[in-house]
């Protein structure tokens, strides 16, 4: 069953990269950033994230549409 899926990029020491939502498999995600892997959030649900920020519905739309969608970590020089 397709579904849409949540994962973070990580390391040892919680370093934490992008954060991707993939509809379909992980084989979807590209390549991690050096020195991190792909982890998917395994408590992750659509509906309840959408309530929580409404700003999410364009990201799933482009997960939908194009089988991931990439969103940058907040923080200086990504906002």
């Amino acid at each position: 069953m397709n579904r849409l899926r949540k994962f973070v990029e990580g390391a040892v020491g919680e370093r934490r990269g992008r954060v991707a939502y993939v509809f379909g498999t992980a084989a979807a995600l590209p390549e991690p950033v050096r020195g991190l892997d792909w982890r998917p959030v395994s408590d992750f649900n659509a509906a309840e994230a959408i309530m929580e920020d409404e700003g999410l519905r364009e990201v799933f739309k482009a997960a939908l549409k194009h089988g991931v969608a990439i969103v940058a970590p907040a923080g200086p020089g990504n906002d």
